[in-house]
């Protein structure tokens, strides 16, 4: 069996498309990390992958910062490497693409998410059973983002939409200043009540000396992680913040390849790592990155944000890992999440559960890449 064709597509839904021009100021600015590039709508790569056995992969690709750039690297660099090799060789596949990993992760991600969902289809398998069988049939999740609302009822009126929902734990999104932090959270903890995990993320707002105080404050009010405080490319300054605080530090949401993982790692900077399954090199990189994390005793929570491919194959893999704790089930306006694919995300009473259909179990929704098509 040989692969005949890939092919990448870019998908970019504007915010100011969808709501007329007056865009929410939480959606163009949610968090911290958006303060010099404001969000300005949601975007994905879609990536096809087909074989001269008439069977087709799809995978995903992160759209973050600009889908139109991975989807060239795909289409330029990753797909004169595959075509004409067994896509039922993944692994020496990702070890090919590999060599790529620094330029672009994410490319590399798609590419690979897409021939395991290509495995699954030649072996008529699901993905849990190819990774080697499921440790958990529902996956918990936590819904994120209680975005930069403007006032306290907002995040507190958020944080009881997601729990009206189903979720049993929910994250809030800080860095505005100690004080206006504070007070947002002690909001979302009084509208959630005390059963109810609450998760905040900093994206990198603060100093050391700031994130222990702001980190004292935290523990008072029951605050289940700390994400992010300081920026994760100083993972020397966030293994001084977990020495000195009583919650766990998390962070990896940002890291693209298992060696930059393993780096955090050793670095003992994280209680709780973060890979996105679109971003740090697919199902295979997510896998080897939960290994390395099983070696130091430290468990796997990781990024959710993306559309409906992305997740889906998160969600099998989470269901899979030994050392998983929760998954992100992002809940920020995205047209795409849903829309891609034509099945549903099988989402009840604060769990996820994986599919059980060969592959991926999904079949893509044209009208939704023709709709959304970037190039």
């Amino acid at each position: 069996m040989k692969i005949t064709q890939v092919e990448a597509i870019p998908l970019f839904a504007s915010f100011a498309d969808a709501f007329d021009g007056d865009v929410p100021p939480e959606l163009s600015l949610p968090a911290f990390s958006m303060r010099n590039n404001p969000l300005l709508g949601q975007g994905a790569v879609i990536v096809r992958i087909e074989t001269d056995a008439g069977l087709l992969g799809i995978g995903e690709a992160m759209g973050r910062p600009g889908p139109r750039g991975t989807a060239a690297h795909i289409n330029e660099v990753l797909a004169p490497m595959l075509l004409g090799r067994d896509p039922r060789h993944h692994q020496a596949l990702w070890t090919a693409m590999n060599e790529q990993m620094r330029f672009a992760p994410m490319a590399i991600s798609g590419v690979d998410i897409a021939l395991w969902d290509l495995r699954g289809k030649i072996y008529g398998d699901s993905l849990t059973n190819l990774l080697g069988g499921a440790t958990r049939d529902a996956v918990d999740c936590y819904a994120s983002p209680i975005p930069y609302m403007a006032t306290l009822e907002g995040s507190a009126e958020k944080a009881r939409e997601f729990v009206a929902q189903g979720f049993r734990a929910v994250k809030l999104k800080i860095g505005r200043g100690i004080s206006t932090d504070i007070a947002h959270v002690e909001a979302v903890r009084d509208a959630i009540g005390a059963d109810v995990k609450l998760l905040v993320d900093a994206n990198g707002a603060y100093t050391v000396s700031e994130s222990v105080a702001l980190a004292k404050d935290l523990v008072n009010l029951g605050v289940y992680w700390l994400e992010e405080p300081v920026h994760p490319e100083y993972p020397d300054d966030l293994a001084r913040i977990r020495r000195r605080v009583d919650l766990p530090v998390v962070s990896g949401e940002w890291l693209g390849s298992w060696v930059a993982f393993r780096d955090l790692l050793k670095a003992e900077a994280v209680d709780i790592i973060m890979p996105n399954i679109t971003r740090c090199g697919g199902i295979t990189g997510m896998m080897k990155i939960a290994d390395l994390a099983m070696l130091e005793n430290i468990t796997v929570a990781p990024h959710g944000v993306g559309a409906g491919i992305g997740i889906t194959a998160a969600i099998a893999a989470c269901a899979v890992m030994p050392n998983f704790l929760i998954y992100e089930y992002n809940q920020l306006f995205n047209p795409l999440r849903h829309t891609v694919m034509r099945e549903l995300i099988r989402f009840a009473d604060g769990v996820l559960r994986p599919n059980e259909e060969p592959g991926l179990g999904i079949t893509l929704n044209e009208a939704t890449l023709a709709r959304y098509r970037a190039d």
